[in-house]
């Protein structure tokens, strides 16, 4: 088949370029056309001259050439190489997560261990705001407390200026420049309205050494004075001190030694029974807790 068709193509050529040939025989070759002939002319530079003799031909003016300045080189525009594309390929799949029952228990645990640590925390800073602020309610009640006892310490102060004032020289006791007397510290004149002035005892009801009193200032016995039951054959003074709110009612006694004669176990212990059965005058205007002296003298039967 191939040689056919190779046969066919020859065949096919010689007949195109016969072809060819006869048609630039007939019309392609022919010859060119002959120019007529006439005279030659003389050489000059104008149609009307006279003379016989030729002038000399002047010389052609010299021109310089010229060279023009080879163009510039435009320069070769830089085509800029291409990028190669950096290609990450990801050499494996991120596998799922897949956590065992020991993880989720461990996170589970540590979860709850950051609660309770949280828990805690939050606890701890409750309890200390409310420390703070028992501490600060404690800090104003004993401000108050003092305040209430030196506005009444200034009016019992008052008071008993304005005793002194009425009853100075009633009883005919020499008296001096000083507005204090007595043993005790403080202010006035230590002993009892209803005492001798002549008498040089400050303890005991009024009665001298024989007798039992008390000293709470502002504050008066409702009742008489508890008196302590005892069966011993021991005298002595024992001075208790004590306690007492608003309502009059005495809620601690203890033994003092000062103004005590004796430290007889017994008779403190009497004593500090008898003490904490008085009542006193309630005062609403009182400090929340006042503190005096309950003084018994006990003697021989």
């Amino acid at each position: 088949m191939n040689d056919k068709n190779k046969k066919y193509g020859v065949i096919g050529t010689t007949v195109f370029h016969l072809l060819l040939l006869l048609l630039l025989i007939f019309f392609g070759l022919k010859t060119l056309p002959q120019e007529e002939e006439g005279i030659l002319v003389n050489f000059g530079d104008t149609i009307l001259a006279g003379g016989e003799v030729e002038p000399k031909q002047a010389e052609p003016e010299k021109v310089e050439e010229v060279t023009p300045p080879p163009p510039a080189k435009e320069p070769e525009p830089v085509i800029p190489e291409p990028e190669e594309e950096t290609i990450k390929a990801q050499d494996y799949d991120d596998a799922p997560v897949v956590q065992t029952e020991a993880e989720k228990k461990k996170e589970r645990e540590e979860w709850e261990r950051l609660d309770k640590l949280r828990k805690e925390q939050e606890e701890a800073d409750r309890i200390r705001k409310e420390k703070l602020e028992a501490d600060r309610k404690a800090e104003a009640e004993r401000k108050r407390i003092e305040e209430e006892k030196r506005i009444e310490q200034e009016r019992l102060d008052k008071q008993a200026a304005d005793i002194r004032n009425k009853t100075k020289g009633a009883f005919g006791k020499s008296t001096g420049d000083s507005d204090s007397e007595g043993e005790d510290t403080g202010s006035g004149n230590q002993g009892y309205t209803s005492g001798d002035p002549n008498s040089k005892n400050r303890k005991g009801s009024g009665l001298g050494n024989s007798g039992s009193g008390f000293d709470l200032t502002g504050r008066s016995l409702v009742g008489g004075l508890p008196k302590p039951s005892y069966n011993i054959q021991e005298e002595g003074i024992i001075n208790v001190k004590i306690r007492v709110d608003r309502n009059g009612n005495v809620t601690s006694a203890e033994f003092q030694l000062k103004g005590s004669t004796t430290q007889n176990n017994y008779l403190k212990q009497k004593a500090i029974e008898a003490a904490k059965k008085a009542k006193f005058n309630a005062d609403k205007m009182a400090a929340a807790y006042q503190e005096g002296t309950i003084t018994y003298h006990f003697v021989l039967d």
